[in-house]
């Protein structure tokens, strides 16, 4: 549900989208990098590889 009510917000501005989740994966990274030190996981896909997908950026 998140996804598609920031897709629909940043239908104007994909690339204001992928900052706004770039930001929050490096936020993501330094948590995980804080914690546990287990395997990571795949951020990129969970924050970056959905806003790839055609139609939500360009």
């Amino acid at each position: 549900m998140a996804k598609v009510e920031l897709a629909e917000q940043y239908q104007r501005f994909p690339h204001g989208l992928a900052v706004l989740l770039g930001s929050y994966l490096i936020e993501a990274i330094d948590d995980w990098a804080a914690g546990s030190g287990g395997s990571p996981p795949d951020l990129y896909e969970r924050f970056l590889g959905w806003c790839e997908e055609p139609g939500l950026a360009a």
